[in-house]
């Protein structure tokens, strides 16, 4: 075959992998293989010696199709399209083709942006170099497209970066998000310009300040933005994904009436189920059953019973695709969520649900390991011990030792420095589930009793009366309650101490106009001043 021939046939297999990459139609997996086979079949012929600018340009083709190339292992595709991109730079280079070695660049920044790893700061480090490499070429006045998606990708990379520098990071990508937009118009590039206020509103719905409620708004002002362009009509996906975004953003906004945000989270969580199936998209449809369950569990009026059930209803069809199997991580949320969910059931057979909850929290945790999840092994043990605590079926002595061994598991990592209100939290757990441990008996363990008063003065070491007056006050009214049940030492001391505590529960809690509590209270005082007496 003549020279011009074999040009002839590597022009071909070029051209078609062009088509292959950029076509619309069909399988888009499917074309980049195809594209990747024709991009090859060419550089059998291209070579960096007869023909290194089609070499050079058939390299990066093929960098980018492995890099869209979802199939089978992505993460070896990426690896693959790194090599072929910095091979086609060997031709492409700053001084001799700068809008190729540019537009290189940028390619070689998205592939390292998409890398995986156990060093994931390096790969983003990369990314970083090649972005602003790409910069030096790309201006806004030269060449403003190719400028605006730089813009767009780095602010993408901002919000990877490490979390030692979070809001910097954010605040970086909020920038950078921005600039695209001068350039990013609803008028000229609207598929760009609504996705960039995707992004923006991503960033204003996950950032991490005290006072949440400016940026939350922010967000559904992006959110809602961005689906000028992505109707339902037009790109359903999207408009779902947004529909999701604008849920999760209502159900954290805080407001006067909660409710009115929780039914507004509801109603756009119904509206992207319009898009998500199980049978078409199951992990986006799980992730909306999901949310659609803590907002139920959120809701604060209306018949809880019925709320309640709609919510278990909702995490039960979540796991039919959460499996433990295939997404270890929800799956383990999701019983969590709905243990918690059969521990708030007001109705029923509460020792049943009391039961179910205590099955869910103790699958979840097989993926919530105090190695891996500290935090949420931590709270699953709070959990367990919420649900024991509370189980009298078969043996009530044993349920609530059960309860305090998965306490004092939980302050393994909730410690008084780390998590002081966790801490104080288990502390007076302990208390509680101790003075009923008390009770169980006549007269009252007083091996139980002690441990009892020793937790809730150990709880009163962070909470104050003013800066958390109920909690205060109600461990002072069970302080008392476990002084007046002392029955070793001095009696008379051990009921001073009651009335003590008890006067100052009463003061606290009317203060706060708690009635139900003040009468509790009174009474407690009524019945010790009388055993004083005696």
């Amino acid at each position: 075959m003549q020279n011009h021939e074999r040009r002839e046939v590597a022009d071909y297999f070029y051209a078609l992998g062009v088509t292959y990459s950029t076509s619309t139609q069909g399988d888009r997996q499917l074309n980049f293989e195809q594209a990747i086979t024709c991009f090859r079949r060419a550089l059998d012929i291209y070579t960096p010696a007869a023909f290194p600018v089609e070499w050079a340009r058939t390299q990066h083709d093929l960098g980018v199709a492995y890099r869209e190339l979802q199939l089978d292992d992505h993460q070896s595709h990426l690896k693959m399209a790194i090599a072929c991109l910095l091979s086609s730079m060997e031709v492409y280079t700053f001084d001799a083709f700068p809008i190729g070695w540019a537009r290189t660049q940028y390619n070689l920044g998205l592939t390292y942006l998409a890398l995986q790893g156990d060093d994931s700061h390096m790969p983003l480090e990369k990314a970083y170099t090649c972005f602003q490499a790409a910069l030096e070429v790309y201006s806004s006045e030269v060449s403003p497209l190719e400028w605006a998606n730089v813009q767009y990708s780095l602010g993408n990379l901002y919000c990877l970066l490490p979390d030692q520098h979070r809001i910097a990071m954010l605040e970086k990508a909020i920038a950078c998000y921005e600039v695209a937009l001068q350039v990013y118009t609803c008028e000229t590039y609207p598929d760009a310009w609504a996705k960039t206020h995707n992004s923006l509103g991503n960033v204003y719905a996950f950032f991490p300040a005290q006072d949440r409620t400016p940026y939350l708004h922010k967000a559904l002002f992006h959110y809602e933005t961005s689906l000028q362009i992505n109707t339902f009509e037009a790109f359903p996906c999207n408009w779902a994904d947004t529909q999701l975004n604008l849920g999760n953003v209502y159900r954290k906004l805080p407001a006067t009436d909660p409710d009115v945000n929780l039914h507004k989270a509801i109603a756009c969580y119904k509206d992207a189920l319009k898009v998500y199936t199980r049978e078409a998209t199951p992990s986006d449809w799980a992730t909306v059953q999901n949310n659609l369950g803590i907002t139920y569990n959120l809701l604060s009026t209306g018949n809880e019973q019925a709320r309640l059930e709609h919510a278990i209803a909702c995490f039960q069809s979540a796991l039919q695709v959460f499996s433990y199997e295939h997404f270890p991580f929800e799956w383990a949320k999701t019983q969590n969520m709905l243990g918690l969910t059969y521990l708030d059931l007001p109705e029923g057979t509460p020792q049943h649900n009391l039961q179910q909850a205590i099955a869910c929290f103790e699958s979840a945790l097989h993926v919530y390991t105090r190695e891996n999840f500290s935090l949420g092994w931590a709270a699953l043990q709070s959990n367990l011990g919420n649900a024991y605590g509370n189980l009298t079926s078969e043996d009530p002595t044993e349920n609530l030792l059960n309860a305090t061994t998965h306490y004092e598991t939980a302050l393994q990592i909730y410690t008084r420095k780390a998590f002081p209100f966790d801490w104080a939290r288990m502390q007076n757990n302990l208390g509680n589930v101790y003075s009923t441990l008390m009770t169980l008996d006549q007269p009252a363990n007083q091996i139980y009793v002690n441990k009892a008063i020793a937790f809730y003065r150990a709880a009163l070491l962070v909470y104050t009366c003013d800066q958390t007056p109920e909690e205060w006050a109600t461990i002072q009214n069970n302080l008392g309650s476990a002084y007046a049940n002392l029955l070793t030492g001095d009696r008379l001391e051990h009921l001073e101490r009651a009335v003590s505590c008890y006067e100052a529960a009463l003061q606290c809690f009317l203060s706060l106009h708690m009635e139900e509590h003040i009468q509790d209270v009174k009474s407690n005082l009524t019945r010790a001043r009388s055993a004083m007496k005696l």
